[in-house]
């Protein structure tokens, strides 16, 4: 099993990641003001990447697979 700092990296990967997309789309396309904007993207990302991250640890602790990774273990 991958070790917390593993873990940590890949949330604060993630987190980072998703951040600067929702702030490319808010400032760039919807043209909304950066100082408007990054609250907003911060608190989805830091959300949205807990429920990923938290997920992804879930099922390595149970030792789940996705199915994705079964369909292509059996090819």
């Amino acid at each position: 099993m991958p070790t917390m700092s593993h873990w940590i990296s890949q949330y604060l990967f993630a987190a980072g990641s998703m951040f600067a997309l929702l702030i490319a789309v808010d400032v760039l396309i919807r043209g909304e003001a950066f100082a408007r904007a990054w609250p907003s993207a911060l608190a989805w990302s830091v959300v949205a990447s807990a429920l990923f991250i938290g997920r992804r640890y879930y099922n390595m602790r149970k030792g789940l697979d996705c199915a994705v990774c079964e369909r292509l273990d059996k090819k």
